[in-house]
């Protein structure tokens, strides 16, 4: 089974961890070449950000029981000058990091009462990350920079707007492919993965800040409050544009006498 993992810094400790189990089944690689490569059968499970899967509910099927979230998120970062209620912020993003700028526009406003106006390029400078949020003062509202510039955990944000970890990616197959035993399979081997963090957190980095996120901040259960919070993103991603009607939450399920979790 070929599984394709979104290339982001948190979701490298799933690809690491799915690695060691799938060896070279397992690669990762960009949104777009996630679409591609499971509509074309290239792979039959896919990581893929929260936001293609729920704006595309006809073309994939989630996979229940678990996912990528996180009470805070220090690889998605807005750094501000200055946070007005009633002001606006022009915010650059590349492909890569559409969603995390989708999720700063909801912060912004909902948070702070600051209008976001996103512009999103094919690609950032080489020197900037590819996921990165670039903040810009927009004509006619400039905002010098100072030194009292306020970063923004996007990932604390929003569990402090919605009381909810953020839901960053899901597994998924192409839209009827979701067989028990695909279900199964990833539900078990990331279950396992959760169940022994404390065993891979030192292999997958050095940082000790890294460790302390992974053992602490990051979730790999797709559960009542992950659910929940999706449901809370599915109304954001119509407010702001992103899909022309509120999509539910579904996910697909196995029968009943398989769906107990190990």
């Amino acid at each position: 089974m070929k599984i394709a993992v979104w290339k982001n810094p948190v979701t490298y400790p799933v690809f690491k961890g799915l690695s060691d189990t799938f060896g070279q089944n397992v690669y990762q690689a960009t949104r777009e070449q996630l679409t591609t490569d499971i509509q074309n059968g290239n792979a039959q499970v896919a990581l893929i950000p929260t936001d293609v899967a729920l704006a595309n509910p006809d073309e994939f099927d989630v996979l229940p029981a678990v996912a990528v979230s996180t009470w805070n998120n220090p690889f998605a970062l807005l750094t501000v000058d200055t946070l007005r209620s009633g002001g606006t912020m022009g915010v650059v993003h590349g492909v890569e990091g559409r969603l995390s700028a989708l999720l700063a526009a909801i912060v912004l406003k909902e948070h702070y009462g600051t209008v976001a106006a996103l512009t999103e390029r094919v690609s950032l400078p080489e020197e900037v990350a590819q996921d990165a949020l670039i903040t810009i003062p927009l004509e006619g509202d400039v905002n010098p920079a100072s030194n009292s510039a306020v970063v923004l955990d996007l990932g604390q944000e929003w569990y402090e707007l919605s009381n909810y970890p953020f839901v960053w990616a899901v597994f998924v197959t192409r839209k009827g492919e979701a067989s028990p035993s695909v279900i199964t399979t990833i539900r078990d081997t990331v279950a396992f993965l959760d169940d022994h963090r404390a065993d891979f957190a030192a292999q997958w980095s050095k940082d000790l800040e890294i460790e302390d996120f992974v053992l602490n901040d990051l979730r790999l259960r797709l559960d009542d409050l992950a659910i929940a919070s999706m449901t809370e993103l599915c109304d954001h991603m119509f407010y702001y544009g992103v899909t022309e009607e509120i999509q539910p939450v579904v996910l697909a399920s196995l029968p009943p006498d398989e769906s107990s979790a190990p």
